[in-house]
């Protein structure tokens, strides 16, 4: 899985945050704040959990807590929020999941436990918050107080007055919260440069985000397919011919090949096929594990029955004018091996007509334009309802381990069963369930690509 790691360490604290979906509500009335906060009690004293803070607020929780172990940060936020959903959906009639994708969490070093405690229950009224047991030692069986909270007196009543006097005398600044919440929100650590290197001494490796430029491709194509790609004008190509294609060696570069969604059930029967992790996803079949493209042989030939309609373009493209995006132009590879004034067939008619052979392919790219068009839209749809998750193609394990191909996204199983009842429905009316069956299943053609690779070799 290429998703982001939860890092653990002993005794430091971990700032999290869970959401509702799509900003839903999660809390409607008194009733889901209290067995929130009972599920909070019971769940953190059965996993020895330490809750030093909280916050309950409609769409968000937000947590400090401490665990004595990682797999006892995973097994309570996983109690949690199954058993929420489950209390949730249930009460409300509803189905499928209530979160906004995994929970975002922090790292929190011990001089900003203080802050952060400040920065959380300064969300919420005191109600829905251990405010009340921090700021005025009202008993709450939630909250166990943090080492640096213990510090600022001999005992309860006389940490709670201090801790009232910085609450008060002292809010927080808005750099402040800045910095809380832009390493919460890129799940980094919450700490100094100090402190990142103390971490990074343990662990052996850089834990700093490093800083984002333009975003990067998710998944490296390779080399372009065309070579030379200009617009196709009746003056300059009149005397252009095209052949058909004896070989696809122009895409034995490419990393990937761009599907459309129709394509999917003839394409899955050899490659898999997966999401990009773009903002706007694409889809694609993964032909290979790094290197060359597995899809086409040593002849230049597709190992596979059925050739995508990607390829099938080739020499031609549909491009839009700068000046009018609706307005299109046909573009073709001057330098392609079947393209040119010797042999073939005429693109232009004597009197400078397209020929036949030009119409169909404009036809062709017109049909593929518009089936590009509705891939794209179901993609979206796919990604907006919050089912992908990133993946990863490795060998080895531990310091062994290489991967070969990363960055792309596939559809959880899981995710997918969770998903609103409507959802599901209208998804099956349009096809949409059937086309992520051909995906899901297509995944085990990853074992393919093995086995091509090793018979190539």
């Amino acid at each position: 899985m290429a998703r982001k790691i939860r890092l653990f360490f002993d005794d430091i604290a971990l700032h999290i945050q869970v959401s509702g979906i799509n900003q839903e509500k999660i809390f409607r009335d008194d009733e889901d704040y209290r067995y929130y906060k009972e599920l909070l009690q019971t769940l953190s004293k059965s996993l020895h959990v330490s809750i030093h803070s909280y916050a309950l607020l409609p769409s968000f929780v937000h947590l400090l807590c401490t665990f004595d172990n990682k797999d006892n940060q995973s097994r309570f936020m996983q109690s949690l929020g199954l058993k929420y959903v489950s209390y949730y959906n249930k009460k409300y009639n509803r189905s499928g999941t209530l979160w906004q994708g995994r929970y975002k969490s922090s790292l929190v070093e011990d001089r900003y436990i203080l802050q952060v405690m400040q920065y959380i229950e300064t969300l919420s009224d005191a109600k829905y918050s251990s405010l009340s047991a921090n700021r005025d030692a009202v008993s709450d069986a939630i909250v166990k107080q943090h080492e640096v909270y213990k510090l600022l007196g001999k005992d309860g009543k006389d940490r709670a007055s201090i801790y009232k006097n910085i609450f008060m005398l002292k809010p927080l600044k808005k750099d402040v919260i800045t910095f809380i919440e832009s390493h919460l929100l890129r799940q980094s650590i919450t700490g100094t440069k100090e402190f990142y290197e103390k971490l990074e001494k343990m662990v052996g490796e850089s834990l700093r985000t490093k800083k984002r430029g333009r975003p990067k491709k998710i998944l490296k194509k390779g080399k372009k397919m065309f070579t030379k790609l200009v617009v196709l004008d009746k003056e300059k190509h009149k005397s252009l011919k095209v052949s058909a294609l004896q070989n696809l060696n122009f895409a034995k570069d490419l990393k990937f090949i761009p599907i459309l969604a129709n394509e999917i059930g003839l394409v899955s029967e050899m490659f898999p096929v997966v999401f990009t992790a773009d903002e706007t996803p694409s889809l694609v079949a993964l032909t290979s594990l790094g290197d060359k493209n597995l899809a086409i042989n040593a002849e230049g030939k597709y190992i596979s029955r059925y050739v995508p309609a990607f390829l099938r373009k080739y020499p031609f493209s549909l491009a839009s004018t700068e000046k009018n995006p609706d307005e299109k132009v046909i573009l073709i590879d001057e330098e392609a091996e079947n393209v040119s004034k010797t042999k073939g067939k005429q693109l232009f008619t004597k009197d400078g007509k397209e020929s036949e052979v030009l119409k169909n392919a404009i036809n062709f790219l017109k049909d593929y334009e518009k089936q590009q068009a509705e891939t794209i839209a179901v993609a979206k749809a796919i990604k907006e309802a919050g089912i992908l998750e990133d993946r990863e193609i490795s060998i080895g394990e531990g310091d062994e381990k290489r991967v070969l191909v990363k960055g792309f996204q596939v559809v959880s199983r899981e995710k997918l069963n969770n998903l609103d009842d409507k959802v599901l429905a209208s998804w099956v009316r349009n096809g949409i369930i059937t086309f992520l069956d051909s995906h899901i299943k297509s995944l085990s053609k990853i074992e393919t690509l093995f086995k091509i690779a090793s018979q190539n070799q």
